[in-house]
């Protein structure tokens, strides 16, 4: 069975509430990534994945290099453990209509699992 430690991607990436849009757009660009988790005062507060900028940032006519990441992320990460199969983390991400999962080791969040991770890595792994 294969689980999702070897397909999820490290380290974490992350960025803080305060910043905007575009900060994080240009961070997902340069670490070549599609999500980010967002950071405030006390830990992990929220997700963001590239369709939430498009969704909620371009296709609303928002100003990137003004909107706050705090009002444009998802505030529930969902999260499996590692040792959970590829399948678990498909059927929750479809079950939720999400495109990245947290991937928690010893209850902290150790990687992130995409959708593109599980296409890609499952044809490179077969």
């Amino acid at each position: 069975m294969d689980t999702i430690r070897s397909q999820m991607t490290t380290p974490v990436i992350s960025i803080y509430s305060e910043a905007t849009a575009q900060e994080a757009a240009q961070l997902m660009k340069e670490k070549e990534i599609g999500s980010l988790l967002i950071k405030g005062c006390q830990g992990y507060v929220g997700i963001l994945a590239e369709r939430d900028l498009v969704y909620r940032v371009v296709s609303e006519g928002l100003d990137p290099r003004t909107t706050p990441l705090s009002s444009i992320m998802e505030e529930s990460i969902l999260s499996l453990d590692s040792s959970a199969s590829t399948s678990e983390a498909g059927s929750l991400m479809q079950e939720y209509n999400i495109s990245h999962l947290a991937v928690t080791e010893k209850d902290e969040i150790a990687g992130i699992l995409s959708v593109r991770d599980l296409a890609y890595k499952s044809k490179t792994l077969a």
